[in-house]
C-alpha cells in the first residue's frame, strides 16, 4: 500500500468510523450499567428485556444505514476525493452490521465484570484480521490492498459477532422481548452517541481540512493525501498504544465505579485509576523521545513518522489524561457533562486545525490534538474534584514522572547504540525497551512514586479470588 492509498484508506476509515459510533459506540456503556445494576438487585431477567430491545434498535438501524451508504456514492466519493474510498466503505457493510449486534454482547460481559470473554473476544477478531490479510496478500484474490485489508476486517467482525453470542449464552444470556424498555436505552444512550459522534465526525473533517490546508499552502494534493497517510497510518497508530491500555482500564472501571457505594472507597479507586494511567503513560514517553525513528524506519520504512512521533509524542499525556477522566465522569452518571466539555475542546481543535499547518505543517493535527485533549482533561478534573471532593495532584505527579523520563531517554540511547553495532535493529530495539521500562518503574519505586505493597496486595487479591 502506497503512502497516498493509506491516506485514502484513513479518510475513508473516518468516515466508517462514524457509522460505527452511531450503531454501537455508546451501547456497550449503557448494557454494562444496566447488567451490573440489576444484577446487585438480582433483576436478571431485566437485563435480558434491555438487551433484546436494545439489539432490536441498533440492528435496523444498522441496516438502514447500510442501505443509505449504497446509495450515496456520489457523496462518498465528493468527502473522500476519491472514487476507492466508497468501494472501501462497501466492503465494509457487514462490519457495521456485525458491531451493532455485538455492541451488546460486549455490553453484558463488561456489565458482569467477564473481562476475560469480552477480552478473548477481540483478540480472535485481531487475529482473524491478520489472518485474512496474510491470506489476501499471498493468494492474490483481492488485487487491491486497501479493499483487502478492509474486506479482511468485515469476515474477522462477522466470525468473533459469532463467537461473541457463543459466550453470550455460556454466561446464561438470552433474549427476551418486553415492551417499554425502548425510551430508558435511548435516554442513556443519547449523550454518550452525541459525544462520540462528535468525535468521529471530527475525524473525517479533520482529515478532510489537513489536505486542503497543506494543498492552500503550495503542496500537492498527492503529497498532502500522503502526508495525512504517514500521520494518520503510521504515526498514530504508534502513539495511540498507550490509549489501548487505558481503555482496557476504562473497560474494568466504569461497572466497579457505577456499583461503588462508599464515599471513601471511591476516591481511593479513581486516584488510582489516575496514578496507573499516568504512569502507564510515562513508562512510553522515553521510547517514543529515543527510539521513534528507528522503529518507525524499521515497521514502516518511513523516517517522517519517526520525526513527526518524536516531535508530538508529547500528546498522549493529555490524551491519556483525558481518556481516564471521561470514563471516570460517565461512570458518576455525568454523561451530559462529558458531552459539553468534548464539544468545548473540540472547538479548540478546529480553530487550531486552522491556525497550525502554516507554521508546522502536517503535524498540526497531532498538536491540535494534544492542546485540545489537555482542555477536556482540564474540565473534567475540575468536575471531579466537584463530585467527589478528592484533592486530583496532576500537574506534581506528571511533573515527577516527566523528571524521572529525562536520565531514562539518555540511558535508552546509550544501550540502543551499544546494542545496534553488535544486534541487528529489532532486537536492539526491544533490548532498549525492556531496559527503559525497568529502568522507569525502578526509579518510580526508589523516589516513593510507587510503592511495591500496593503492587503486592493488588496481585495477591487476585490470587485469592482465582482461588
Amino acid at each position: 500500500m502506497t503512502t497516498t492509498e493509506l491516506g485514502i484508506y484513513n479518510l475513508t476509515l473516518s468516515v466508517y468510523m462514524v457509522l460505527i459510533t452511531l450503531v454501537g459506540s455508546s451501547i456497550p456503556l449503557t448494557i454494562s450499567k444496566i447488567t451490573s445494576n440489576n444484577l446487585n438487585l438480582q433483576k436478571s431477567s431485566e437485563t435480558k428485556y434491555s438487551i433484546t430491545t436494545s439489539l432490536i434498535m441498533t440492528t435496523l438501524f444498522s441496516i438502514f444505514l447500510s442501505i443509505m451508504l449504497i446509495i450515496s456514492k456520489p457523496l462518498i466519493t465528493l468527502i473522500v476525493g476519491d472514487q476507492l474510498g466508497y468501494f472501501i466503505l462497501l466492503s465494509l457493510i457487514p462490519s457495521i452490521i456485525f458491531t451493532a449486534i455485538y455492541s451488546q454482547i460486549r455490553g453484558y460481559l463488561w456489565g458482569l465484570e467477564n473481562y476475560y470473554a469480552v477480552s478473548m473476544v477481540e483478540f480472535v477478531e485481531q487475529l482473524l484480521r491478520i489472518g485474512f490479510c496474510i491470506l489476501f496478500a499471498l493468494t492474490d484474490i483481492i488485487k487491491s490492498p486497501v479493499i483487502a485489508v478492509s474486506t479482511s476486517l468485515s469476515i474477522a467482525c462477522g466470525i468473533s459477532c459469532f463467537y461473541g453470542l457463543i459466550l453470550y449464552f455460556k454466561n446464561d444470556g438470552k433474549f427476551k422481548y418486553k415492551k417499554g424498555y425502548y425510551k430508558d436505552i435511548i435516554k442513556s444512550t443519547l449523550p454518550l452517541t452525541g459525544v462520540r459522534l462528535f468525535g468521529s465526525l471530527l475525524q473525517p473533517l479533520i482529515a478532510v481540512l489537513i489536505p486542503l490546508q497543506l494543498c492552500n499552502l503550495g503542496m500537492s494534493k498527492s503529497l498532502a493525501l500522503s502526508e495525512l497517510g504517514i500521520i494518520m497510518g503510521m504515526t498514530m497508530p504508534l502513539l495511540s498504544i498507550p490509549s489501548t491500555i487505558i481503555g482496557a482500564l476504562c473497560m474494568v472501571l466504569i461497572p466497579r465505579i457505577n456499583i461503588n457505594n462508599s464515599k471513601e472507597s471511591l476516591k481511593l479507586q479513581i486516584n488510582n485509576y489516575l496514578k496507573f494511567t499516568t504512569t502507564c503513560i510515562f513508562i512510553f514517553i522515553p521510547i517514543f523521545i529515543s527510539l521513534s525513528s528507528q522503529i518507525c524506519n524499521y515497521v514502516f520504512g518511513n523516517i517522517d513518522a519517526g520525526i513527526y512521533m518524536t516531535y508530538c509524542c508529547w500528546i498522549i499525556i493529555p490524551l491519556g489524561l483525558a481518556q481516564i477522566t471521561t470514563s471516570i465522569l460517565n461512570a458518576l452518571n455525568q454523561e451530559q457533562k462529558t458531552f459539553i466539555y468534548y464539544i468545548i475542546s473540540s472547538i479548540l481543535l478546529i480553530i487550531l486545525i486552522f491556525i497550525l499547518p502554516k507554521f508546522v505543517g502536517v503535524q498540526a493535527m497531532l498538536i491540535s490534538m494534544g492542546f485540545s485533549s489537555l482542555l477536556l482533561a482540564i474540565l473534567n478534573t475540575i468536575k471531579i474534584k466537584k463530585i467527589t471532593g478528592i484533592k486530583v495532584q496532576l500537574i506534581k505527579s506528571n511533573l515527577y514522572h516527566a523528571l524521572l523520563c529525562i536520565p531514562v531517554v539518555i540511558l535508552n540511547n546509550f544501550c540502543y547504540n551499544i546494542c545496534i553495532h553488535y544486534l541487528g535493529t529489532l532486537f536492539s530495539i526491544i533490548i532498549s525497551c525492556i531496559i527503559s521500562v525497568t529502568a522507569f518503574l525502578s526509579l518510580l519505586f526508589i523516589f516513593g512514586i510507587l510503592e511495591i505493597s500496593q503492587i503486592y496486595e493488588y496481585f495477591l487479591k487476585i490470587k485469592k479470588k482465582n482461588i
